[in-house]
């Protein structure tokens, strides 16, 4: 769709000119003409109060909406730590061990918590609530190359046994299992 401007040819198109148009149109001869005046005390007054308004406003935005890294200043104190070192760490077991009692690890997802207990370690495997094995381990400073905080895993050792690392941050250790039914080429 084209559209086309209408132009006028002559002043006599608007009836009497530029003069007569302006006529009708709005326009302002006096813009302060039902103003009030105020004094300087007055507005000094109400630059005040819209200030405090605007400050209120600012610092319920602020508490509203916390800025970024917040977790780490000084009323949380690491919060985000704290909040890692209780997550849960899970180790699948791909085949079944045997606990140096005797006692066999099935294949199956395990939750592995480490803790010192008359200064001897242990790695505690949880499946649910119950707890399936306790494995002593040796505590160790290493934290065996890993960039987590919380950490498990199963590591191959030779055909007869795995080595299972461990890391939080109460304790860094690790153990060896036997495998129940020896591995063979």
């Amino acid at each position: 769709m084209t559209t086309i401007p209408a132009l006028a040819e002559s002043d006599d198109d608007f009836g009497g000119g530029i003069e007569e148009m302006l006529k009708y149109s709005n326009t302002v001869e006096n813009a302060f003409a039902n103003q009030k005046q105020i004094t300087d005390e007055e507005f000094q007054k109400t630059l005040n109060e819209v200030k405090t308004k605007q400050n209120k406003k600012k610092k319920i935005n602020k508490a509203d909406k916390p800025f970024k890294g917040k977790e780490f200043n000084e009323e949380n104190n690491g919060g985000y730590i704290n909040e890692t070192a209780e997550k849960n760490i899970l180790l699948i077991l791909p085949l079944a061990l045997i606990n140096g009692d005797g006692k066999e690890l099935p294949v199956g997802h395990y939750k592995v918590i480490g803790e010192k207990e008359n200064g001897n370690v242990y790695l505690n495997f949880y499946q649910a609530h119950s707890l399936v094995a306790k494995v002593p381990a040796i505590e160790t400073n290493s934290d065996f190359d890993q960039t987590a905080i919380n950490f498990v895993q199963l590591v191959p050792y030779n055909d007869e046994r795995v080595k299972v690392i461990y890391g939080s941050m109460d304790v860094n250790a690790y153990t060896f299992i036997r495998i129940k039914n020896k591995i063979s080429d």
